[in-house]
């Protein structure tokens, strides 16, 4: 048989099982990014009164604080999906994660409302990629036949990782 050459620009990886100590570390480390988003998602919501009062902007001009975050998400989840499979998954993740710590801080050290409506921005599309990645991680486990339990928090949560992960949810 004639073997197919690898096609320009995929990067092919293999992947070798793990040992449990490292699938134990890898683990903790998705969680640990899967808390991260959470958290960073629903931190504005208690900061609400104190954002409008230190900035001087109205409910209007807070909704677009939230909601810049869910729309630069959904954006660059839909770019990303045009040039994500190029690169390392394991290397692209703890990048974007690195930027979405940047974008974080820069959340916190803004001097006001702009700068914040900016961060806020680039946060959300950071993390779009961030979760993207770490169900693929988990995905990947699932297809080797690990056994990985998924906490979710929420119904809606729980339904959409039902669908997919009915047998490792907690």
């Amino acid at each position: 048989g004639v073997d197919a050459a690898p096609t320009p620009g995929i990067a092919m990886t293999t992947t070798q099982p793990l040992d449990p100590a490292r699938e134990r570390l890898l683990l903790l480390t998705l969680a640990g990014i899967q808390f991260a988003h959470i958290l960073d998602f629903m931190v504005m919501m208690p900061l609400g009164p104190i954002l409008m009062r230190e900035f001087a902007i109205g409910t209007h001009e807070f909704g677009l604080l939230v909601s810049s975050y869910t729309f630069s998400a959904a954006f660059s989840g839909v770019l990303a999906a045009t040039f994500v499979d190029r690169f390392e998954r394991k290397r692209l993740l703890l990048a974007m994660f690195a930027l979405f710590g940047l974008a974080t801080l820069a959340c916190g050290l803004a001097p006001g409302y702009v700068t914040l409506l900016i961060a806020r921005g680039l946060a959300g599309a950071f993390n779009s990629s961030i979760v993207r990645l770490a169900r693929e991680h988990i995905n990947r486990l699932l297809a080797e036949g690990k056994e990985v339990k998924i906490l979710t928090v929420g119904k809606k949560g729980y339904e959409q990782l039902r669908r997919n992960y009915e047998k490792s949810i907690v």
